[in-house]
């Protein structure tokens, strides 16, 4: 080889051959895919535990208004000083009703908590 032929390599550059050995070890050094299942696992049981003491946080707070709404729904409704017109009393019995209906909600999602079924 001359010196003409060699600074035209060295122009050119590497081959495709060598750009895609080195292409590939960057790739591979920049995925860095974990052999090891284990610690994955971990996070994910982190996380779905995180959720679950979530859940079972927010649930709690939503007991005490949701009894509250319920308490005043049944207190203006035995109350015989106060009069109701038809729409108001239908209105208060709905209140009630779907307070009721959420509360059974939330009791049976804390249920299923603390069974474990979803986690």
């Amino acid at each position: 080889m001359n010196c003409r032929d060699r600074r035209e390599k060295v122009r050119a550059g590497p081959g495709p051959d060598s750009l895609s050995r080195v292409n590939q070890g960057k790739v591979k050094a920049a995925i860095n895919i974990p052999h090891n299942p284990a610690p994955v696992d971990e996070v994910v049981q982190s996380g779905n535990r995180a959720a679950t003491d979530f859940v079972k946080g927010m649930t709690h707070e939503l007991h005490t208004p949701l009894n509250v709404i319920i308490g005043l729904c049944q207190l203006l409704e035995r109350d015989r000083n106060t009069s109701l017109s038809p729409m108001q009393s239908d209105a208060i019995g709905r209140m009630e009703r779907n307070a009721q209906a959420l509360l059974q909600t939330i009791d049976h999602l804390l249920g299923c908590l603390r069974s474990g079924h979803f986690e």
